[in-house]
């Protein structure tokens, strides 16, 4: 009897540890219990287009009411300009500088300028829009975004060369690349997707995949990250780089002629 009983544990003793190793592998199948990871760009970029619409109500509309509530309605007027109002109140918000083409075809929107710098400059020639930004040191690049823009919008990097176009996304962080991609659109992702080293595309990849978890100090490992809200601050760094670069090409281009 006891011969039986002893050769009866090693067997009870397997039968235990399959128990618990059949349910660690269920644990590990869960996909609850699975850690995220990023899929391929294109379905990153799906799924952060789709929050940028959700979250971002103020990028889907080119003018009119934007939300309105028992309390409060929000209207837009045009890009970076808005009017909130309520039962004791009527603001006019201005998020940013930017410019526009009106029905007459000349450029209207606001500007942000320094005062003093305003009064400086005005015994200066002025004699078109071009001239009165540079006057007032505006950098073009962030002000416009629509297609028949002036031409120092973020559309010339479209006719640098490849070099100079590399250099500037090399400039730029993905987290900012991620979030201009999707401020400006299908033009600048395609553009990106042109230029860009597996490398970078991986990393922007991974942005955006942040960007979907909700880019959450837990979530994303970058301590300088900026989240969907911070669109602006990207698109600003953008613009810088973009200056940055046109500047070293043109006195490339000067040197070499």
């Amino acid at each position: 009897m006891a011969k039986n009983k002893s050769q009866s544990k090693p067997g009870f003793i397997k039968k235990l540890i399959s128990f618990f190793s059949k349910g660690q592998n269920n644990k590990e199948l869960d996909p609850s219990k699975r850690k995220k990871e990023p899929k391929s760009f294109a379905m990153e970029w799906a799924t952060a287009s789709e929050n940028w619409k959700k979250k971002l109500p103020t990028k889907q509309i080119s003018s009119g009411v934007v939300i309105e509530t028992k309390k409060f309605r929000l209207t837009k007027t045009n890009e970076k300009l808005f009017r909130i109002e309520g039962e004791d109140f009527a603001i006019i918000l201005v998020t940013d500088n930017h410019l526009y083409k009106n029905k007459d075809g000349k450029w209207a929107g606001v500007l942000f300028v320094d005062e003093g710098l305003l009064n400086q400059n005005l015994n200066k020639e002025i004699r078109n829009l071009d001239d009165f930004l540079d006057l007032q040191a505006i950098p073009r690049s962030d002000l416009f975004l629509e297609t028949d823009s002036p031409k120092e919008d973020w559309r010339i990097v479209l006719g640098w060369e490849r070099f100079w176009q590399e250099q500037l996304l090399l400039q730029i962080s993905p987290n900012s690349m991620a979030l201009v991609m999707l401020a400006i659109g299908e033009e600048c992702k395609e553009f990106f997707i042109k230029v860009a080293t597996e490398r970078q595309k991986r990393l922007v990849r991974d942005e955006l995949f942040y960007l979907n978890l909700g880019n959450q100090n837990d979530t994303n490992p970058h301590s300088k990250t900026k989240n969907l809200y911070g669109f602006g601050n990207a698109i600003k760094e953008f613009g810088n780089k973009i200056n940055l670069i046109r500047e070293r090409r043109e006195k490339e281009i000067e040197h070499g002629a």
